[in-house]
């Protein structure tokens, strides 16, 4: 059974977009319109029903207010698609940066799946290839951490319902196609236009390694999830 339902539980956002000069001023005007640089967080529903990502906004604030706060944001997110913690069944951590995995503790009856393992956390490492669910498919990207992963999915023939104001409406449909819930190997649509990774992490690993990881979910996917952003058309696969 391939892969039914997607959505964007809580997207993420970007202290700095590609046109933009990584400049203190610009940061603290994103974080005092609330801008909290938190990462996506993705749901898959499959023959499992699967989280990617936890996000977690203002990451150097670790108090216990932000802690709370988060968490019950997440929480109150999952409740407006109609889900809890507990219905999720694996949360798949795509690199061990607190803006992505900071509300892993709200998940205590999930399996936690990543490249590789975190210290503190029940994690099972999983492989280059590896089918988690049905549809959906690890693919290691490296470059933006060493251990960097992201998940490809192939849907059902998907389709959606419109109504209008009278009450009607219409279905359009989209058909089966296949995205790419890539973490930070693509972060933003801004970077991925541009030609550019975020290298501004002190354990970015590779600018070769990222640049072929970009290449990996460019030729495969038509929709992209970034790291830090909603859903866009993969504009640059080959037709």
């Amino acid at each position: 059974m391939p892969v039914k339902a997607i959505k964007i539980i809580k997207q993420g956002n970007l202290s700095w977009e590609a046109f933009e000069e990584p400049e203190i001023h610009i940061m603290a005007m994103k974080r005092l319109t609330g801008t909290g640089g938190g990462s996506t967080v993705t749901y898959i529903e499959s023959d499992a029903k699967i989280l990617v990502d936890t996000g977690f906004e203002y990451e150097s604030d670790r108090s216990a207010e932000n802690v709370k706060r988060n968490k019950k944001n997440l929480v109150h997110a999952l409740k407006d698609m109609d889900l809890k913690p507990s219905d999720i069944d694996i949360v798949f951590i795509t690199h061990w940066h607190y803006d992505h995995f900071g509300n892993l503790g709200a998940f205590k009856k999930s399996r936690i799946l990543a490249s590789k393992p975190l210290e503190g956390f029940k994690v099972e490492a999983v492989k280059d290839g590896e089918a988690i669910a049905d549809g959906v498919q690890v693919v290691y990207t490296p470059g933006h951490t060493a251990e960097h992963a992201s998940l490809l999915l192939k849907t059902e023939k998907l389709r959606y319902s419109m109504r209008n104001e009278r009450g009607g409406g219409s279905i359009m449909g989209i058909g089966s196609v296949e995205v790419a819930v890539a973490g930070d190997a693509i972060i933003a649509p801004s970077y991925y236009m541009m030609d550019r990774l975020w290298d501004r992490n002190p354990n970015f690993h590779s600018t070769e390694k990222g640049i072929e990881s970009v290449r990996k979910l460019e030729e495969k996917a038509d929709y992209i999830i970034p790291g830090h952003g909603g859903i866009f058309k993969n504009v640059k696969k080959a037709s």
